[in-house]
């Protein structure tokens, strides 16, 4: 299974979050209803809600959506995608291609997704399929999620993962330390500075790969 984040130009929802750009979308959940249409569940939250809500009133491709729940300063909406916006709807082939949205985000800027997909190939459907329909796509992030306990993930090398594996169990995480860069060193025998680089790249890549949120990833 690979892992990949990336950026639609996607035109759905595109003109009413353009009139509040300061709204960011959060997806929820999509449908097929019995009539094939696709029924999408999004959230809102700080944007101009009024703005937001007469410009989805005119949104061409969306129907007019129903608030569901307001919490806080979260609202909810339910909508059905209008003929137009359905052939170019990325949901079905997500479906077909047994992607897993994991996170999937929306602003004026455009919609960032983290998805999982079974293999390169289904991926390189997608992308095709973007192209195709005149999608721009812009990758973040591309990486493998490993089926194996014992395979590095996230993004890290063999050695880089064995390498903080030994930070930790070693102590030199501790506070204070309870060993030193020369005894991190002196595990894998090899100098203290390729120990300092091996550690140091292995943590900004896990850190990469974790905890960036979608701004600072592009």
């Amino acid at each position: 299974m690979i892992l990949v984040e990336f950026r639609l130009d996607y035109p759905v929802l595109r003109d009413a979050l353009s009139r509040a750009p300061k709204m960011k979308l959060t997806w929820e959940q999509s449908d097929r209803t019995d009539e094939g249409r696709h029924k999408l569940l999004f959230w809102t939250e700080g944007g101009n809600f009024k703005a937001f809500e007469d410009a989805l009133e005119e949104d061409s491709t969306v129907t007019t959506p129903s608030r569901t729940i307001e919490l806080g300063e979260q609202r909810l909406y339910q909508t059905k995608l209008k003929e137009e916006a359905r052939r170019t709807s990325i949901y079905p082939l997500l479906v077909n291609e047994a992607s897993i949205l994991q996170r999937v985000t929306a602003t004026h800027d455009g919609w960032e997704f983290r998805a999982a997909f079974p293999d390169r190939k289904a991926f390189s459907r997608f992308r095709d399929f973007c192209r195709e329909h005149e999608i721009g796509l812009v990758v973040h992030r591309f990486y493998e999620e490993r089926e194996h306990p014992d395979t590095p993930r996230f993004g890290l090398t063999g050695v880089q993962r064995e390498t903080l594996i030994m930070a930790v169990e070693c102590g030199y995480l501790e506070i204070p330390r309870k060993s030193s860069l020369a005894d991190l060193s002196d595990e894998f025998d090899i100098s203290e500075t390729a120990a300092s680089e091996r550690f140091r790249r292995g943590v900004k890549t896990l850190i990469e790969c974790t905890v960036y949120s979608d701004n600072e990833q592009s």
